[in-house]
């Protein structure tokens, strides 16, 4: 086996009783890559907070395996990006096969100005990886073995009632955060429910170790002999083990095809397809349900969903568990500031503004890839058939069927944006609500994400940079009302290239790597005004005058 699982004592609630901090500002409840991830980012910005799991060990099998280049700067900010690249299986290309002739080939290599490229390592390691780096910290409470039995909002909170298998006990958050998955209790409590398309196209799911003399990589079958117009897919993870999902045949029973006598016809059928015969041990073997469903919103009142708990994004080109991660990269520095009082609450609403956003269009985009890939008709059947045939002898697949090429998503309409007068003119790539892109930015290798964190930044181009002391505009900025860090640069330097910079231009940076706002000719007033805008302290200082 590629991973041990242990169960983690109880926390009863006898010994929380006596422990000197039995609660914190916010609840987490669950405790898999996404509310590890919320916990880990809160306490980066000396929050804290407990989670809540009513398993008792790691998640079983591979589960969420892939990882974007944009999940691996997450990671680097959460402190555990290092582990993960380490530990994980690097790979940049993708092969589609129409039985066994190839049809298209992927090639998602990293930008040359990246530090990230895919990655892919098992949903347990993950987790695993972010318990040690929570262990480091005093501010983060993880109770395996506690249930959530009930939820109720009131003025000051969130009560919570929970259940173990030494006793119930109750608590209260400032702010509850459900990360508890499709089938979680926490949307129930409140009556919530998804909305989209579920579908009713199954695949089993196993996880294998041998080892293969192929590249790393994705790879798609359309239609292989034993498998006639479905689909198998294929990945590596670390340990040498592989994934290997095959879709399920139209009135098959789930149950019965995950017989090992079945599951174990089906792999060696594949890997003759292949051309290879290696030994291979069984590790899991599970049923996947493609979904396209999200929640209307992901905050009500003080409860905030992220992950899978606020919405369900088809597995085809690897969405599902990198969304969860950006979903708590984007909203761990609103909570924080609403908890210690910098930003208003009203910040949260952009929460679901910025994120229910990025997932409906997501939805939108991957709903040609599922259709084409799971057929859940006879015409659309008749249709990829169609399609795979030309694609024997033209580049048909190129333009149509890509579902790793996606840019990343621009929270282009937020409200926390700030956008620059209309004679200041820019180029497109850092405009309002874009992600930062990455840059070697001195003879050390240093990169520019390694000098952002959790905190607002300002990229400051001048004429010539590193100059000794402050800036004029550094030191005005030491008035700001939350805090902030300023980073020069000159204006002849590849990161200026990257951000269409020229000497006077300015950048405010989000604590989630977004731009907020630029100017050609950036001010103090305009920044400081910009800064209280994105956190909403607007709203903040106004309610406080009343």
């Amino acid at each position: 086996m590629y991973f041990t699982w242990e169960e983690f004592p109880l926390i009863t609630p006898e010994q929380l009783r006596r422990s000197d901090n039995p609660s914190a500002p916010v609840a987490i409840v669950g405790g898999g890559p996404v509310g590890l991830a919320v916990a880990l980012g809160l306490a980066r910005q000396n929050v804290a907070s407990i989670v809540l799991e009513r398993r008792t060990t790691i998640s079983t099998g591979s589960r969420a395996l892939a990882m974007t280049r944009r999940t691996m700067q997450i990671l680097d900010q959460l402190g555990v990006g290092k582990a993960v690249f380490d530990m994980g299986i690097k790979w940049s290309e993708g092969w589609t096969y129409y039985g066994t002739e190839l049809v298209h080939y992927m090639d998602i290599a990293r930008p040359q100005n990246e530090k990230h490229g895919q990655t892919n390592l098992q949903q347990c390691w993950m987790e695993k990886l972010l318990l040690d780096e929570i262990a480091k910290t005093s501010l983060v409470s993880v109770r395996f073995g506690h249930e959530v039995a009930g939820i109720r909002e009131g003025a000051e909170g969130v009560d919570i009632q929970v259940r173990t298998a030494a006793g119930d006990y109750a608590m209260q958050a400032q702010y509850l955060v459900a990360a508890d998955g499709p089938r979680g209790t926490t949307r129930h409590h409140l009556n919530m429910d998804y909305e989209g398309t579920s579908y009713t196209q199954r695949f089993v799911i196993n996880d294998i170790i041998c080892k293969l003399p192929i590249p790393s990589g994705r790879r798609l079958f359309f239609s292989p002999a034993y498998l006639p117009g479905k689909a198998v897919l294929m990945h590596q993870a670390p340990f040498d083990m592989w994934r290997l999902d095959f879709q399920l045949l139209d009135g098959q029973d789930a149950d019965e095809e995950m017989q090992p006598e079945k599951v174990h016809k089906r792999i060696r059928a594949h890997f003759d397809l292949m051309g290879l015969t290696p030994d291979y041990e069984l590790l899991l073997t599970s049923v996947y349900k493609t979904n396209a469903l999200s929640l209307p919103t992901y905050n009500k009142g003080r409860i905030v969903f992220a992950g899978d708990a606020a919405h369900q994004v088809p597995i085809f080109g690897g969405r599902g568990v990198n969304h969860g991660y950006a979903d708590a990269h984007n909203l761990v520095w609103k909570l924080a500031m609403v908890v210690n009082g910098t930003g208003h609450a009203n910040l949260l609403n952009t929460y679901t503004q910025e994120r229910r956003g990025a997932i409906l269009d997501t939805l939108a985009e991957l709903t040609k890839t599922t259709l084409f890939i799971t057929t859940p008709s006879a015409g659309i059947a008749l249709v990829r058939e169609a399609v795979l045939s030309l694609s024997l002898s033209e580049n048909f697949l190129n333009n149509l069927f890509d579902p790793y090429a996606s840019a990343p998503y621009e929270y282009a309409d937020s409200p926390l944006n700030i956008t620059a007068p209309k004679e200041a003119s820019f180029n497109q790539r850092c405009r309002p609500g874009a992600i930062v892109p990455d840059a070697i930015v001195d003879p050390n290798d240093q990169r520019l994400y390694d000098q952002l964190g959790y905190v607002f930044t300002v990229l400051s181009f001048v004429e010539k940079a590193g100059a000794s002391g402050k800036t004029a505009l550094a030191e005005e900025l030491e008035a700001a009302p939350v805090p902030l860090k300023v980073l020069e640069f000159a204006a002849d330097t590849d990161v200026a290239r990257l951000f269409d910079a020229q000497a006077g231009t300015v950048y405010l940076i989000r604590p989630d790597n977004r731009v907020a706002g630029r100017w050609r000719l950036g001010s103090a007033q305009a920044i400081i005004e910009a800064l209280n805008h994105a956190t909403q302290r607007s709203d903040l200082l106004l309610e406080t005058h009343q």
